[in-house]
């Protein structure tokens, strides 16, 4: 009984002291973790000079209860970290061939080596408790259409006032440089040159997760591009699925949190969005539905902006057939029913391992389900072959 997953989990706890350790140790033997190992401390008490620390190596190679090995490796990371926050610790993780952890876990301390075999009865008594991975909704509203394109592509758009900004003096992924108006501009042609400086703006102002000082001072430009009449069509949403991936990489603004001088690019980045989401927003009366679904989405990040609009959002969803968690997790959060929110994003977790990372990260709850709605809607609302910076 039992699946034997194809690659192998490698755990390192670190821990404040050696019974901390010890009992981490003990935990993951018990849950038939096939390799267990405490690294020899260094001078100061942990594995390396000068830390306080010490450290638990292990190795889940199964087996789980099915071949949902995603899943049960998430069910498990989830249970690891548990451990690891309750003796006061940090957790991190690896996923690689069995043979290859084993030649990598650090020397130390043996307190477990066994093989999947010696340790199946454990494993699968671990995770009996767990429940295996909900079914999915039948998502059937066509919401991912890609939008046609327009009758104006290569219509290029006018962007005064980009050369009075100072970009050379603000910091982006490969330094201070003047290459921002160009990204601006090639965006603004409007034409087959869009995905290359697209790309080159997620490579250069937003970089995987990472905003810089330049980034929030594009946020104007880019709604104003969303707002040109010329703008084809796929362009503009996929401007409105970059607004909510920036403005969600840290929400805290969304959250309530003011920013002020010692708030992060991201923190500044997401307020940006916030300041142009009323501009933004005008694009409600005349959208096509995939449009209006992505500014649902948006609007959610300030329902104050959207108060106006409540209403025809809502009537709007109730036009959409059958399931749709992407806009009903935007309306909870839109009209501010955490009670709903809740009971959403618990039903998401239950079917999707990623929503349970996100809502296990230590920021405030509702920049938690921000960060759920984003890749809820990423998943049911974006278009099926859109290209894209994130």
């Amino acid at each position: 009984m039992g699946h034997v997953p194809r690659y192998a989990t490698s755990h390192t706890i670190d821990v404040p002291d050696e019974e901390a350790a010890r009992q981490v140790a003990r935990l993951l033997v018990e849950r038939g973790h096939s390799v267990v190992r405490m690294p020899a401390p260094g001078p100061s008490g942990g594995p390396l000079s000068g830390k306080g620390w010490r450290r638990v190596h292990s190795i889940d190679e199964g087996p789980y209860p099915d071949d949902d090995e995603s899943w049960w490796r998430a069910v498990e990371q989830q249970a690891v970290a548990k451990i690891a926050d309750a003796y006061g610790g940090s957790h991190m993780t690896g996923v690689a061939h069995a043979e290859t952890l084993r030649s990598f876990v650090a020397e130390g301390e043996t307190i477990a080596d066994r093989t999947v075999e010696q340790v199946r009865d454990l494993r699968l008594a671990a995770l009996s408790g767990e429940p295996a991975r909900a079914p999915a909704p039948v998502i059937v509203h066509g919401l991912d259409t890609p939008e046609p394109v327009g009758d104006r592509f290569g219509v290029p758009i006018e962007l005064d006032g980009l050369d009075d900004v100072d970009w050379a003096a603000l910091g982006h992924a490969y330094g201070a440089d003047d290459s921002v108006p160009a990204i601006l501009r090639a965006l603004a042609a409007n034409d087959e040159g869009w995905n290359e400086a697209q790309f080159e703006y997620f490579s250069a102002v937003v970089h995987q997760d990472t905003c810089y000082a330049t980034t929030p001072p594009t946020i104007g430009f880019l709604t104003r591009l969303a707002l040109a009449p010329q703008l084809n069509p796929p362009y503009r949403l996929e401007l409105l699925i970059d607004f909510v991936y920036m403005a969600t990489i840290d929400p805290g603004p969304a959250s309530g949190e003011p920013v002020g001088e010692d708030s992060s690019d991201e923190e500044l980045t997401c307020q940006a969005v916030i300041d142009h989401l009323p501009q933004v927003l005008s694009l409600w009366p005349d959208g096509t539905p995939p449009l209006r679904a992505w500014l649902i989405v948006l609007a959610a990040l300030d329902p104050a902006a959207a108060t106006a609009l409540i209403p025809g959002m809502r009537d709007f969803r109730r036009q959409v057939e059958g399931p749709s968690p992407a806009l009903d997790l935007a309306l909870a959060l839109l009209t501010g029913d955490e009670d709903a929110a809740l009971d959403l994003t618990a039903e998401a977790a239950a079917r999707d391992e990623r929503v349970s990372d996100l809502l296990e990260h230590p920021l405030p709850l509702r920049a938690r389900h921000l960060k759920v709605l984003f890749h809820l809607a990423l998943e049911e609302l974006a278009p099926k072959k859109r290209g894209g910076g994130h």
